[in-house]
Parts: C-alpha cells; structure tokens; sequence
C-alpha cells in the first residue's frame, strides 16, 4: 500500500504543465442587420452580470454552450432568437486567441452547423460583414478539443455490459462548467444536464479520465500491453521446446517418424536412440520427392497411350456403323434383283406355252381343242419371249459381282471389329494399370503432406543452445507486464480515483462548514455512484437530495464544482477554465423581493450566508489566479467592495443583453 500511495503521489505531481485549456474574453452577438454586440470578460476572475428578470441573463450558458458545440440551440424563443444572425466566442488558451461563431438557427429550426473560426494572438474580433460559414461547429469542437488537451482517450465498459467504448471529447468537459439557474438549486443532480440517463452514464465514464485516474497515456498504455504479451507468449514458447530439446525428448520428432514409416518415406526398423539421431533421420528423408513421380504420373507415355487407344476406339465405332451401312444396302439391292429373276423366269415359263400354237392356222386350246380368241399371234408371242430371257441373261451376269461386293464388306466387318476387340483388352490392360498409378499417386500425396510436416518442423526448431538470455528476457517482459497490468487495472484506477476523491473531499469537508451548511462537522464527499455530494454521519451516509432546504442544495453544488475545479486546475487537468453560475442567491434572494437587489431586505442569517457564498467563490478563484474563471449571471448586487468590483455589467433601467434598437418595434 505504501507503494501504491508513492506512485499516486508521483502520478499526480506528474500530471502538471501540460494542458493549456481555455478562459472566455467575449461574449458576442451579431444581429440579423450586421450590429454588434460585445460582453467583455476578465479572464482568471469573478465576473458578474447582474441585473433584472427578462434581460437575458440566464440565455449565456446558453449561447456559450451554442458556440461550443451543442447539439441544440436553447436560447429561448423570443427577443434574442429574433434578433440574432451569429453567436461567438472569443477565448483565450493563454498563448494565442481564437474566434468560435456560429449562425443561428433558421427560423423553425434548432440548429445550423455553419461555423467561422479564426486564431491570432492578439485576435480583432471581426465585423459582420467578415463572417462567413467557412467550417462547420463539429470541425471547430475537434480543434477546441486538443486546445483544451483531451487526449486519445476509451473507457471500456466492464465485461457484460453491453454499451459501446466511450472515446472523451470537449462535449464531456463541459458538464462540470456550466450550472443553469434550474440546474444550481437541483436536490438530485449535481452536474450539467446529469437528468439525462446517458449524459449521467458518460460523467461517470469520462470523470476518471479528466480527474487523472486514467491517464493520457491509457490507450496507448493498453497497445503496449497487448504487444508485451504476444512477445512473451513467442518466447515462452521457444523456450518450452528448447527445454524440450534440451532433455533429449522425442516427443514431436516421434510422431513425424511414425508417419514417416507409415507412408513409406522410412525403413520400418528405424528406431532413433537420440535426438540427433531422429533428427539426422529427418532430414535424410527430406531428400526423396514425391513430387516427381506426381509430374511423371501427368506425363507418362501410357497416360498418352491411354488416350490414343480412346481416340482410336472412338474411330473404330464410327467406322463400324459406316460398313454395317453400306453392307445393308448392298443385301437390300439383291433382294430386290433375286425379286426380278423370279418374275422373270415365270414370265417366260408362261410365254413358252404359247408354243402349243405354233402349228395351227387358228389356235385352238390344246386341252378342249375349242378356237381361242384375242390372243397375240405367235410371231408377237416369241419376241416377248426372246426380249425376257435377254434380261434373265443380264442379271445372272451382274449378281455374281454384287454378293462378292458384299462378301467383301462383310470381310471388312469382321476385321474393324476384330480391331475393336483389341482396342477394348489394350484399354482394359491400361485401365489396371492407371488404377495401381492412381494408389502410387495418392502414396505420393501422402508422403509429401509428411515431408512438408518434417520440412516445416526442421525449419523451425529453435537454434539455441544456451536459454539463459531467453530467460532474462522472459523475466523481464513479466515485470513490465505486471506493471502495465497495475496501471491499467479497473482495481488500479479505482485506487486512484479514491485517493484523488479524498483529497476533494478534504475541500468539501472544509467548505460545508464554512458555508455552515447541514450536517457540516462530518466528512462530505462525491459520490461518483449517484453523481451527488454525500454527507457521511454516525447514522450512516446522507446524499445531497436527502438534505432539506435549497441552501443546502446550492451550497453542495457550489463546494462540488469549486473543488473539482481547484483540482482540474492544480493537477492541469484538459477541463475548461472556467464555471459559469446563474443566479446562485435565488433560493434566499428571490427577484422580488427587493428593487435595488442590496439584500437590505433579507433577514441577517440570510444575508450573511449569501455573502458567504461569494466570498468562497472570490477566495477560490484568487487562490487559483489566473488560471480559473468565474461567470456569475445574478440578480442581486451586493453592496461589498470586492462584488462591485468584480461586476461588468448591469442590466438594468433598459439596459439588457440585446440592445434595444435591435428589437422591432413589434416585438
């Protein structure tokens, strides 16, 4: 613990000289006709504008939020939203000056983005005729950003929640710097616009970050620790195989030489007695390739005869169907020749008979011996006879040649299956012998899956012989982890946290007694969990919104802000420099009351405690001259020396933040 305290004490004092923030020096307002409107400000003091109801105190927050980036602008309707054209800011970071203005609204809307941004030191603020949208407001709340010195920073939420990474901006600063009229007398919420759920859940994540429990360097810090640890779990594991190595082990080498002997790459008797010797095996095997006898495999001439023989059994069948064809014609056309021999032959059969007639002078029937009647004569008769048996002649001459023809064909036949048949058992022979090529082949693809194991093993085995370096340098990547892991830890930040929020508290213990406020004499503290000022008694802790009256309300919001800004300021932390207050006298000083706001009317316990409040907050910001800022918007004016002093404007009798010639006479 005394450690842990050392380097907290360190850790703080560490945190100082680096961020440069920002203080206001102007108020600016253009109207729609190109006026001019400026409310100068004092940069490392009070600065108070007090002044009647309905002057326009209570807009600035929000216009000073407007040209810092709000998402929305909450002017009030009315007067300054009809008069108004641009919002601006000229601010100071302590070296140079820098112009922020931003255009109104159009009418019926809650926003534009059209933005103007200039820096010089010194800085004139420039006219209306100079403005011009030349960037828009998220562009000029990026730059603002690294002015005030908000660094890369993440909050990772705890494991299981569910939420995304918050990464800080300037939007987050600004909840500890403004506190509105309806905000600064809130019994339940300690911070700017905390009523919303998730404005409340980014304090809680950011607040660690701007209070220097977590550091600049956290994302950073976070990279470093991922690359440490995947550089010691590399040499961890080098060093794991070298003590293997060491110790003469054949653990992994054994597995490789069984697989080895398995696909054939070893003898099967081999059995290294050492390592040396199983590795000298290894690499012996390494040697054979099975890749050549893969590219033999594609290239090999009975791949190519293969493919001849298909080639060739493919012109076989095609030249088979072509003979068979022509076979078939050739029995068709002596079918139809045999067809005609026979008609022939019966026609001159039945011809010849006509002989019978060749004697007598009228033919007679030969079987009844009766005339016959319409018959050809005999001569006719015989010449038909002579012109068939011509072509009986004829066609005996030519059959001969066509059943040779097709005893040919049929020879022909017999032969191109002949070849068919050769071709199918040369196929089938080749056929064995791919599927014993196959087995080779997928042998080979084994042994070479083996070999690439072997190669890869061999290439890698560590090629140190003495480890103590490697040990030195694991012992020390250790250290510097458990380092990084304690710096890092949710437990380390909380630790910090706590320490840091004990040292507010000691300011906010103070300062409840001197403001006198209830249960004053027990510890105040923040509480981060419900983002309220807790008073711990004998009878257990009492939060803010469990303390009655308004007094006390506006005192635990007071003593909060100026103790976490007298920290921000102390340990430059990338807050902005200053805290604007409206009206923090309205709960014993009601406009009302009294015309000339001296307070002449207040009870003397009430008048006291009001000027208790603000002689706390001139001692605060004297103690921190010049680096903090006050803006007080209020409706009293207290006839104190140093509170005329501190004022820079009234608004009263007519006088206002708009001027009156700017407001229509309609309005």
């Amino acid at each position: 613990m005394v450690r842990i305290l050392r380097g907290l004490h360190h850790h703080y004092d560490s945190l100082g000289g680096h961020a440069l923030s920002i203080q206001i020096l102007d108020i600016v307002l253009y109207s729609s006709q190109g006026e001019r409107r400026l409310l100068p400000l004092r940069p490392g003091e009070i600065n108070i504008i007090t002044g009647d109801s309905k002057t326009g105190k209570s807009a600035l927050i929000s216009i000073v939020d407007y040209c810092l980036g709000s998402s929305s602008c909450t002017v009030p309707a009315g007067v300054i939203r009809n008069s108004v054209g641009w919002y601006a800011l000229r601010i100071t970071d302590g070296t140079a000056e820098h112009f922020i203005a931003r255009r109104a609204p159009d009418r019926g809307r809650t926003t534009n983005s059209a933005a103007y941004y200039t820096v010089g030191s010194p800085l004139n603020i420039p006219s209306a005729d100079e403005l011009s949208a030349t960037t828009n407001i998220d562009t000029v709340v990026e730059r603002l950003k690294s002015i005030v010195g908000i660094h890369l920073n993440i909050h990772e939420p705890p494991e299981g929640q569910t939420r995304e990474p918050l990464t800080t901006t300037l939007r987050h600063a600004l909840a500890f710097v403004f506190q509105p009229q309806n905000e600064i007398s809130q019994p339940g919420f300690l911070f700017h616009s905390q009523s919303d759920n998730w404005v409340a859940q980014a304090i809680k994540d950011t607040l660690p970050y701007f209070l220097g429990a977590v550091d600049d360097n956290f994302v950073a810090g976070k990279a470093r620790l991922r690359e440490l640890r995947r550089s010691l779990q590399e040499r961890e594991l080098t060093l794991a195989r070298l003590e293997a190595l060491a110790g003469g082990g054949l653990n992994e080498a054994a597995g490789l030489l069984t697989e080895g002997r398995d696909v054939g790459l070893l003898a099967q008797d081999v059995a290294p007695e050492s390592w040396d010797a199983a590795i000298e095996i290894l690499r012996t095997a390494i040697n054979t390739s099975p890749e050549e006898q893969l590219i033999r495999y594609e290239e090999s001439t009975d791949q190519a005869e293969l493919i001849r023989l298909n080639d060739g059994h493919a012109s076989l069948r095609q030249q088979l169907a072509r003979e068979q064809g022509e076979l078939d014609a050739m029995r068709a056309l002596l079918a139809d020749e045999s067809g005609f021999t026979r008609e022939a032959h019966e026609q001159v059969s039945r011809l010849r008979s006509f002989n019978l007639f060749r004697n007598s002078t009228e033919p007679h029937c030969p079987l009844c011996d009766q005339p016959t009647n319409n018959l050809p004569s005999a001569e006719i008769l015989e010449l038909e006879v002579h012109r068939v048996s011509e072509q009986l002649e004829g066609v005996t001459r030519h059959t001969p040649g066509l059943e040779a023809l097709i005893l040919q064909q049929e020879q022909r036949i017999n032969e191109t299956r002949r070849l068919l048949q050769e071709n199918r058992i040369a196929r089938e022979a080749l056929r064995r012998v791919d599927d014993q090529l196959t087995q080779i082949r997928d042998n080979a693809a084994r042994r070479a899956y083996v070999l690439g194991r072997i190669s890869l093993f061999l290439e890698t085995l560590p090629q140190v012989s003495d480890n103590s370096e490697l040990r030195t340098a694991i012992a020390e990547l250790q250290h510097e982890i458990e380092q990084l892991e304690a710096d890092l830890s949710d437990e380390s930040i909380q630790e910090r946290l706590d320490s840091i929020l004990s040292f507010i508290s000691r300011d906010l213990t103070r300062w409840a007694e001197r403001l006198e406020l209830e249960h004053r004499g027990n510890p105040f503290r923040l509480d981060l969990r419900y983002l309220q000022i807790v008073a711990d008694t004998n009878n257990g802790p009492i939060r803010m919104d469990n303390m009655g009256s308004g007094a006390n309300w506006v005192g635990c919001h007071l003593i909060a802000h100026l103790a976490l800004h007298l920290w921000f300021v102390q340990k430059s932390r990338p807050v902005p420099r200053f805290l604007f207050l409206d009206q923090p006298s309205q709960v014993y000083y009601p406009a009302e009351r009294d015309v000339e706001s001296s307070l002449i009317d207040l009870e003397d316990e009430d008048r006291a405690a009001v000027i208790r409040m603000f002689e706390l907050v001139r001692d605060v910001v004297s103690e921190l001259h010049p680096d903090f800022q006050i803006i007080i918007t209020e409706h009293a004016d207290i006839a104190e020396d140093w509170y005329q002093e501190a004022i820079v404007e009234r608004w009263r009798n007519g006088n206002a933040l708009i001027p009156a010639e700017w407001i229509p006479s309609e309005t």
